[in-house]
């Protein structure tokens, strides 16, 4: 099968994911293969694949709460039958939450629920987030700024769970399922081995890894890279990511593969040669980076997730919370250094307004960090908050990372607040 025009210019990388996006926003189906169809509503909603077979649909994924329903209508504008099993590719809401309108409309019709398969780690993700539900919420409200959010919980769990490998057949279809850890511990990679298709759940999402999320647990950059070399040795005719367009051909599914691979190798193994030798997270953070031209690849874009934020990721995988710095040990309260600065160069002001002065000259990072400590010098001084809040947007508006620019505007909102000496609301 061809690729489409849109396809074509993603993949030289003329256009923009964002384009994509809107050509989806209506509810597209991408036909993969004879009885199997793709379902997209968003980029950032989860791919939801759908396979026909004598015992009812298999669907991989289920999309996330505000687009469920659209979804599930656009597959039954393919087949109309039971759905017999669902896949969980992960535990994460765009994957799983769909499956509550699935059994809503199971019980409307007076059958059987799905029954849902997926890896033993998706039931302790769903229990996790329940446990850390306002923690989540915060974080989930922070990274996609909708302050106020309630990160939903109480999917239903899944029905048979496996732990490396799992085969079923339904209807005649053979479909085997892989575990590996990447973004998340509870990944699954969904292989159909007589079509040659298959469907990577969030191991491919069309942008650079997302293993260095700062405010989530632990992701695996080394064990990510295992993962996509285990499938790019299944030699794959089609390729169907966790987020963005399928991919069609086997050149064009190896290529993604390896090259995400071997981004994430070289960043493992560039840190790991730095700590073997006793260096400190700063020192890593500053020698290792990222060839050009690995980021230069339309499905390698450091847009989401930054290469820094990995290095960090990976660093903290092997040594731990500690990172070398023994002033960072037992640190004194971010607030008592801060006065302590401040007294030494005559005042918070100075502070917020050596800071300025570094923001205009574009060090940004110096900028922020000086702006931080005039801040908590100096909490209640709109003046100072003012000037904050200036150094913070100018790094928004430096930074490349979508989820840089949303974890800085947090602080950024919270400085103009208090700039014009209305209360911080809260998270």
């Amino acid at each position: 099968m061809t690729q489409d025009p849109l396809f074509e210019r993603l993949w030289d990388g003329s256009a923009k994911m964002e384009e994509w996006t809107a050509a989806v926003s209506h509810g597209a189906i991408t036909h993969v293969a004879e009885n199997i169809i793709t379902v997209h509503t968003t980029y950032f909603c989860g791919s939801v694949t759908a396979i026909r077979t004598s015992e009812g649909l298999v669907l991989i994924d289920t999309a996330k709460p505000d687009t469920a329903k659209q979804t599930l209508d656009v597959v039954r504008s393919w087949d109309d039958g039971p759905i017999h099993t669902v896949i969980f590719t992960h535990g994460h809401i765009d994957h799983t939450s769909g499956v509550t309108a699935i059994d809503a409309e199971a019980d409307a019709r007076g059958v059987s629920r799905p029954r849902i398969i997926a890896h033993r780690n998706v039931k302790r993700r769903m229990e996790r987030y329940e446990a850390s539900h306002g923690f989540n919420s915060i974080v989930q409200g922070q990274q996609f700024n909708m302050p106020g959010y309630v990160y939903p919980i109480g999917q239903r769990r899944p029905d048979e769970v496996y732990d490396d490998t799992s085969s079923l057949t339904v209807g005649g279809e053979r479909i085997e399922l892989f575990h590996g850890r990447g973004e998340t511990d509870d990944a699954t990679f969904v292989w159909l081995p007589e079509r040659r298709v298959l469907a990577s759940g969030d191991f491919v999402i069309w942008v650079f890894p997302n293993a260095g999320n700062p405010r989530k647990v632990q992701r695996y950059a080394a064990e990510w890279a295992v993962a996509l070399r285990q499938m790019e040795q299944l030699r794959p005719a089609v390729l169907i990511p966790g987020h963005g367009p399928v991919v069609f051909g086997e050149a064009r599914a190896k290529q993604i593969l390896a090259d995400g691979a071997e981004a994430l190798e070289y960043l493992v193994r560039e840190t790991l040669a730095l700590m073997n030798k006793g260096a400190t997270l700063d020192e890593v953070l500053q020698a290792v980076k990222m060839p050009a031209e690995f980021l230069a690849k339309p499905y390698l874009l450091a847009k989401y997730d930054d290469p820094e934020f990995l290095v960090r990721s990976i660093y903290h995988f092997y040594a731990g919370w500690f990172d070398g710095n023994p002033a960072h040990l037992k640190p004194a309260p971010a607030s008592d250094l801060a006065s302590e600065l401040a007294g030494l160069v005559g005042g918070a002001r100075k502070l917020a307004e050596r800071a300025a002065a570094l923001s205009e000259a574009g060090q940004s990072r110096l900028a922020v960090q000086l702006a931080e400590f005039a801040g908590a010098a100096a909490p209640e001084d709109q003046s100072i908050q003012a000037i904050r809040a200036t150094v913070l947007q100018k790094a928004i508006d430096g930074e490349s990372s979508l989820m840089g620019k949303a974890f800085l505007a947090v602080y950024q909102r919270e400085a103009e607040q208090r700039s014009k000496g209305r209360p911080v609301p809260a998270p």
